[in-house]
């Protein structure tokens, strides 16, 4: 496969999950599951996005190691503070006080 067609099925992978991370994320439903597609779905958007249109492949390992703990470490942290916001948020708040 070409590179330029491997970069237009990419685009068009990062836009059906857009579209379904929409979907997913306008619904009235807060239960938990809901989080943890949506954070599902935003690493799999990082992780195309850092191995198609940043060549992360190609990059030094220390950069590539930042990068995919950045590219883990945010749905993660949203998985965390759906599960514990009301937590995160006292503790934020005593920290800001």
């Amino acid at each position: 496969m070409s590179e330029t067609r491997k970069l237009d099925l990419t685009w068009l992978a990062l836009v059906l999950l857009s579209v379904v991370g929409a979907g997913l994320g306008g619904t009235a439903d807060d239960r938990f599951g809901v989080s943890v597609l949506v954070a599902l779905v935003m690493a799999v958007k990082l992780r195309l996005v850092c191995d198609n249109f940043l060549e992360l492949r190609t990059a030094t390992p220390r950069i590539r190691r930042l990068m995919y703990a950045f590219t883990h470490g945010m749905p993660l942290l949203v998985i965390l503070s759906s599960a514990f916001g009301g937590t995160l948020a006292r503790l934020t708040g005593a920290l800001v006080l």
